[in-house]
């Protein structure tokens, strides 16, 4: 039997792949608002049966050279995702979290209002690793509060969102940070320390805006929502300070550079015990890290808040994960993403490491417009200048930040995406309403544009260095 031997792929068919994919996902979203899963499985078929049947690649060579190696690389990142879950189970029924939320309510004041509502935002989506979750809860009081202060609810929301999606950017437990890390290859932690490079700046930028514009507000506080919060977390759990025994463990180890999945191991087995002392069995506590806890505190957001983990909670984030890693092999193996680079490298990047780092970040700008999905965000690009970044000497670490500055900060920023839709409902003020005052989510790929071309934190590749 005579061997295929397969056709390459031209600038133009490269780009026509590539076309159809963020076209199936735009009008797939946008216009049919089909699950991104199946449509990212769809994508899969497509490719799939482009290059065997048009492009002559061997069904076992795409999956084998392709899809396997894509999918072993992510295997790191897919188990800490699975394991997210049961630790945010665990650290719920432990009072970990509850005690964070208690604490963080309780320095509330009028004039620095817009300051407390991003930092207890930034707080729990850090601890929680949820954007979304942080919005509902924290989210909808503060801007019940806002009204009463007289702080404007456009600002008052971009606070929300900026606090919200801090730590959906920075935790260890948020998907979208493994995720980062997983498409650059590089560790979670080295990871998380690049980006305080950005995100640091935008922060205290944005804590001083807030500040300033805080402290104008004028009116009575109206804590009923608050105060409710309180007592709900209060007559649950046992509010001691032994609950941050699991997320001290967790800053000490990784600040010891100890690996992130024995890390997590750790944190879930030190929040079993502290769960049985909040009154719950091992039973209940096994049942909870598989299927999520269902905690009820006689307050509705606030059970919603914390009614969360488990593995099942991670199944879903898990699943877009690998069918996306499907087609992103696929285009990899082929050469496809090469192509694309290839092309942009020599018109436009050249060596200038300034336009590699805004090529990434515009690449994934546009990949979060064209598919409201940060997950696609991260994947699309990372996995396309992960090559390029060695070959230029730059390291991956400086890759995988400009993912998350690019992706998941700014798909709130995006009114037909997902967050956007969630958090304009939620907060009720819309998107290009709270967008200028959620200076955390555009600061972000703006400090990486400047250190891009005046070379600060642009650290050589890790790759180089290593052989």
């Amino acid at each position: 039997m005579e061997e295929r031997k397969a056709r390459e792929i031209s600038l133009q068919g490269a780009l026509m792949i590539f076309g159809t994919i963020l076209a199936i996902i735009v009008v797939g979203r946008l216009v049919f608002t089909f699950d991104v899963a199946l449509l990212l499985m769809f994508i899969g078929m497509f490719t799939t049966f482009t290059y065997v049947y048009y492009y002559k690649f061997t069904w076992r060579d795409l999956f084998e050279g392709g899809v396997v190696p894509m999918i072993a690389r992510a295997s790191g990142a897919i188990m800490i995702l699975l394991t997210v879950g049961p630790l945010i189970a665990s650290w719920m029924l432990a009072g970990t979290i509850p005690y964070l939320i208690y604490t963080g309510l309780q320095i509330l004041s009028p004039n620095t209002f817009l300051m407390a509502a991003f930092v207890i935002c930034a707080l729990s989506s850090t601890m929680t690793g949820t954007s979304w979750g942080t919005a509902a809860t924290f989210g909808v009081a503060f801007m019940g509060i806002a009204q009463g202060l007289g702080v404007p609810l456009p600002a008052a929301a971009g606070a929300v969102v900026a606090g919200a999606y801090f730590g959906d950017k920075l935790s260890p437990v948020s998907d979208t940070t493994v995720l980062a890390a997983a498409v650059a290859e590089v560790d979670v932690v080295d990871h998380i320390r690049s980006m305080l490079w950005t995100t640091i700046p935008a922060f205290v930028v944005s804590l001083g805006i807030y500040g300033y514009v805080g402290a104008q507000a004028a009116g009575e506080i109206d804590l009923a929502g608050v105060n409710e919060i309180l007592a709900g977390i209060s007559k649950t759990f046992k509010m001691t300070p032994l609950v941050l025994v699991p997320p001290l463990a967790v800053l000490v180890l990784a600040y010891r550079r100890f690996p992130t999945l024995p890390v997590l191991w750790i944190a879930v087995a030190l929040a079993v015990p502290l769960a049985m002392m909040q009154g719950y069995d091992l039973k209940e506590i096994m049942r909870a890290m598989a299927a999520g806890p269902k905690i009820v505190t006689e307050v509705a957001a606030l059970d919603k808040l914390l009614s969360r983990g488990g593995l099942a909670f991670m199944t879903g984030s898990v699943v877009v994960v690998f069918f996306a890693y499907i087609f992103a092999g696929q285009l990899e193996f082929t050469g496809t993403f090469r192509r694309i680079c290839t092309s942009l490298k020599e018109n436009f990047i050249g060596n200038s490491k300034g336009r590699f780092v805004l090529s990434a970040s515009l690449s994934g700008i546009l990949t979060g417009m064209g598919t409201g999905n940060s997950y696609l965000s991260e994947i699309v690009p990372g996995t396309m200048y992960k090559d390029l970044a060695d070959e230029m000497n730059i390291s991956r670490r400086v890759l995988s930040r400009t993912l998350e500055d690019s992706g998941t900060v700014v798909v709130p920023m995006i009114p037909w995406s997902a967050a956007g839709i969630y958090m304009s409902s939620v907060l009720g003020v819309a998107v290009v309403e709270y967008v200028p005052w959620a200076f955390l989510c555009w600061l972000g790929f703006l400090t990486a544009w400047f250190y891009g071309f005046t070379g600060i934190a642009i650290w050589p590749s890790d790759k180089k260095a290593d052989a």
